[in-house]
């Protein structure tokens, strides 16, 4: 749910118009509904045509594979979620809802058209969306004012006469802005222990947030920008004598990257320990996929701290370049700067080197997971792997075999993005 939440917000903020990222999650969940996210509200429409399209359909999903290559030629197997409409034999029934009674009841009911895109067309858009909720449980009975039966093929002939197709109402990645930053994260690989003579030698992936595709076209060939991620560890390629050779790593999990926080600048272990270090990264086991900004191949794998000799702190974003299955080099970008106070708060302060991109929820980002850190070094000690790298519980600190050859060809020397 975490996951979702973060690349819903992230994702409107950067296509919908007046949507700042600091809204509460049932609005987030309201869209990501209609794009396979389960919520605690309950799809409806404005426009009958649409109502009855739905009446008149049976909705299937099924699992699909294919046989691709990545952008180096490199073989995988790649697994989606293809999902469809067919015509309903049997009856179906559209339920007329009450707002007035939606409102007595303390009941929203959110018109989704209201949220338009700068460019291209969302679903909910498509499907003059409303969502109604969030609810605990059944709507409640006064709320539904008529109830309309009839067979399905009834309601299919009514949506027709408006022509509507699966294409129109779930409008595909080249005409939905949000669907396509959806499909943008990254590939994860599936982990599989099959015990076999003779071992298949192609590694399996699946989407990394699980969503239903109506557009499922043959892929072949995955751009650079498609990233298929196996776990790797940057602290592996960093050596002696190199950029960032004394910065000290500490491998976590995912999950620490995404959420929310309570918005605290109070950090005292995480202030003490870069103190003591100097710099630390935060790295996280993924890759994450931001809709704005430098895109191409480039991916978040964590945060960045380092002690400055005026006794700030910069805290940024570690930027990894991963085209198709392979790490290509990694670096800092800019960033923000801190002061600590005597009762050990942080003041952003102002700095010749900071970050001038403008977006202040990115930024804001990186303290959540600074929080979130803090949490963790709180909570327990994390486990030293080798010098000047730890792990925390439950992480698997080493790099899959075949990622790991690959930080390897160039003899130890992994190309940095510099800062």
């Amino acid at each position: 749910m975490l996951k979702w939440w973060h690349y819903s917000r992230t994702i409107l903020a950067t296509y919908v118009k007046s949507f700042d990222g600091q809204t509460d999650m049932a609005v987030d969940q309201a869209i990501l509904q209609h794009y396979g996210w389960r919520s605690f509200f309950l799809d409806a429409t404005a426009d009958p045509a649409v109502a009855a399209w739905f009446a008149g359909q049976a909705y299937k999903t099924e699992p699909c594979g294919e046989l691709i290559e990545d952008c180096w030629e490199d073989p995988a197997f790649v697994r989606r979620l293809r999902a469809s409409y067919t015509p309903a034999d049997g009856h179906g029934c559209i339920y007329a809802i009450s707002r007035k009674a939606l409102r007595a009841g303390n009941i929203n009911a959110v018109d989704l058209v209201e949220i338009a895109t700068e460019q291209g067309r969302h679903r909910c858009s498509a499907q003059s969306a409303f969502m109604v909720g969030p609810l605990a449980g059944n709507l409640p009975d006064d709320c539904v004012i008529a109830i309309i039966r009839a067979p399905n093929v009834v309601f299919a002939a009514y949506a027709d006469e408006a022509r509507l197709t699966t294409d129109r109402l779930f409008p595909g990645p080249a005409v939905d802005p949000v669907m396509a930053s959806l499909l943008s994260i990254p590939w994860t690989k599936i982990e599989i222990e099959i015990e076999i003579d003779d071992p298949i030698d192609i590694d399996f992936f699946q989407r990394g947030l699980p969503l239903p595709e109506y557009e499922v076209q043959t892929l072949r060939r995955l751009p650079p920008s498609a990233a298929l991620y196996r776990r790797f560890w940057l602290a592996d390629s960093v050596k002696p004598g190199m950029r960032f050779g004394d910065t000290t790593f500490y491998l976590t999990h995912e999950i620490l990257f995404h959420g929310t926080s309570a918005g605290s600048m109070s950090f005292p272990l995480l202030t003490a320990l870069v103190r003591e270090k100097r710099s630390i990264a935060v790295e996280i086991d993924g890759l994450i996929r931001h809709p704005y900004g430098r895109q191409g191949s480039a991916y978040g794998k964590g945060i960045y701290l380092e002690a400055q000799q005026d006794g700030a702190i910069l805290l940024t974003e570690l930027e990894v370049e991963h085209p198709g299955a392979r790490p290509a080099g990694f670096g800092i970008n800019r960033g923000t700067y801190f002061s600590v106070g005597a009762d050990g708060c942080w003041s952003r302060v102002d700095h010749p080197e900071e970050c001038k991109c403008g977006n202040a929820l990115h930024h804001a980002h990186h303290l959540v997971v600074a929080e979130h850190f803090e949490h963790v070094l709180a909570d327990t000690d994390p486990f030293l792997v080798r010098d000047r790298v730890f792990h925390l519980k439950g992480v698997n600190p080493v790099s899959d075999p075949q990622t790991l050859q690959w930080m390897e060809l160039d003899d130890g020397d992994f190309g940095m993005l510099g800062s």
